[in-house]
């Protein structure tokens, strides 16, 4: 039996319990068991040696990763690519040996990340997702023959599926560290509808716990570079789900603790809704008298919140044990909760419905947004029921987006003008992200006749605002510049703009 966090009743106090699992967290390449043998034995005498080969340094690759040793893991990750290379020689019909390529290279694209190779992890990740991609059609032909003879075995969830979702949510966590929104969030996004695809997001699923996995990296993404509103309903979702799933255990610590509640409890604070934060608090504190994480700063939060909530004297004592271990970890709770976060894209849009409806009681301009179409922009996108965790959430009817998207860049213009570039980037990067989104579900329902979206003139529209936002940087010397220009590219590859 597996310690684990439970968070009881409906008021959240974390507890704790003993737990036979809730799940396996882990991402699901590697998982799959690869080389299962059926062919001759002369066929193993052949190749036998050379894939013990391969396993033997992946699994060194993947132990120097645990240690945190990134130049010793590609170093026997380089080994084990040579081992497949002689492999394919060997054996050149061999299936298995683009599953585990992929895998070879969803594992690199980590440990060239840590070692600062942002380029190299995602060219790495890029060929991991385009063999997934070719596992995925041949999974899809496979199951759509099985549902033509009417046999049930063969028409579970893909696994192709969830490693290609896998894939793309390392590679947005390696955009995020490289300060490229659209790229991150685009790929977040893909990451969330593969296992939504899969079943992963409904009642009941037995992959709840990879939905829970998935949005708690999503909060930590959303927060760095995307939208902190999106960000608190990633991470009090994963939490959530935790919870229904009966606790959180060990293998959940480090993505409900590592990274869900650390963003909850900030988000939280910045709100100042001192309950919740302090109940997130208690259960990263739970976990830290667990031995799983540091015990000085989850003193030090919990020191702070309370301190900040006006409850001295509960944060006195929490105070002295996190002084008395690392003086450092009070200085980076303060730093963390004086931290000014980017507008939301509720707040730009607010922000810009209120400074038309100044300028409108001076008269309204020519080509200035009207404030009743902003505030209905604004409803449309960031209202209503549910939770929002990407930008096809926040899509509710496919063919408004290309109108939606041309009043966003008209928006991001007016708070360029204004000076509001905080505000503009928000609404701008959100204008691409739903042209995104669109087009990814016009994609996945070629079927549907009456799934086409005029998105092309939207699309510019977005760019052209975006760019202008760049340039603004760009003279002014702001560091974001290049990365931002950097994220445009892509974004124009993704959306298909870049021969036009």
């Amino acid at each position: 039996m597996n310690e684990g966090i439970r968070w009881r009743g409906r008021d959240r106090i974390p507890t704790f319990h003993r737990t036979a699992g809730c799940g396996q967290l882990k991402e699901n390449i590697g998982k799959m068991k690869i080389f299962r043998w059926r062919g001759a034995s002369q066929d193993r005498d052949r190749s036998g040696q050379v894939i013990q080969e391969y396993r033997t340094a992946y699994e060194r690759g993947l132990a120097a990763e645990r240690s945190q040793e990134p130049a010793q893991a590609l170093a026997e990750f380089a080994r084990a690519q040579q081992a497949l290379d002689r492999l394919d020689a060997v054996s050149p019909d061999l299936p298995e040996v683009p599953q585990a390529r992929a895998g070879l290279l969803y594992a690199m694209g980590r440990a060239r990340t840590d070692v600062g190779d942002v380029t190299g992890a995602v060219a790495a990740l890029d060929q991991a997702e385009e063999l997934y991609q070719r596992m995925e059609s041949e999974q899809l032909a496979t199951r759509e023959e099985a549902e033509q003879r009417d046999d049930r075995q063969e028409t579970g969830p893909l696994p192709a599926v969830l490693l290609t979702a896998d894939v793309r949510l390392r590679r947005a966590r390696t955009y995020a560290e490289w300060d490229r929104p659209f790229s991150a969030l685009s790929d977040l996004d893909m990451a969330i509808g593969g296992y939504m695809r899969a079943g992963a997001f409904t009642a009941l699923s037995d992959r709840s716990g990879d939905a829970a996995r998935v949005l708690a990296v999503g909060a930590r993404i959303q927060l760095r570079v995307g939208d902190h509103e999106l960000a608190l309903e990633c991470g009090q979702e994963s939490l959530a789900r935790y919870q229904e799933m009966g606790g959180i255990g060990p293998e959940a610590i480090p993505y409900a603790i590592g990274f869900a509640a650390p963003v909850v409890s900030m988000l939280e604070a910045a709100r100042g809704q001192w309950d919740a934060a302090l109940a997130v608090d208690g259960v990263i504190l739970q976990a830290a008298e667990l031995g799983r994480v540091g015990s000085s700063g989850a003193h030090a939060r919990i020191g702070v919140h309370l301190r900040e909530a006006g409850r001295d004297a509960e944060a006195a004592g929490h105070l002295a044990i996190a002084a008395h271990r690392s003086r450092d970890q009070i200085a980076e709770m303060e730093r963390e909760l004086e931290s000014v976060l980017t507008p939301s894209l509720q707040q730009a849009l607010l922000e810009a419905e209120r400074t038309e409806s100044t300028r409108l009681a001076g008269g309204m301009q020519a080509g200035a947004p009207d404030p009743l179409e902003i505030r209905t922009l604004r409803l449309s996108l960031c209202g209503g029921d549910g939770a929002r965790f990407s930008a096809t959430g926040r899509m509710n009817v496919v063919d408004a987006v290309p109108r939606q998207v041309t009043s966003l860049a008209q928006i991001g213009h007016q708070l360029i003008a204004s000076h509001r570039l905080p505000a503009a980037r928000r609404v701008l990067w959100e204008a691409l992200l739903l042209c995104d989104a669109a087009r990814r579900w016009t994609t996945l329902n070629t079927g549907d006749s009456t799934a086409t979206v005029p998105l092309h003139e939207a699309e510019k529209s977005a760019l052209t605002g975006a760019a202008a936002l760049v340039d603004i940087l760009q003279r002014a010397g702001d560091p974001m510049s290049d990365a931002l220009t950097a994220d445009l590219r892509n974004a124009k590859e993704r959306l298909g703009l870049s021969a036009h």
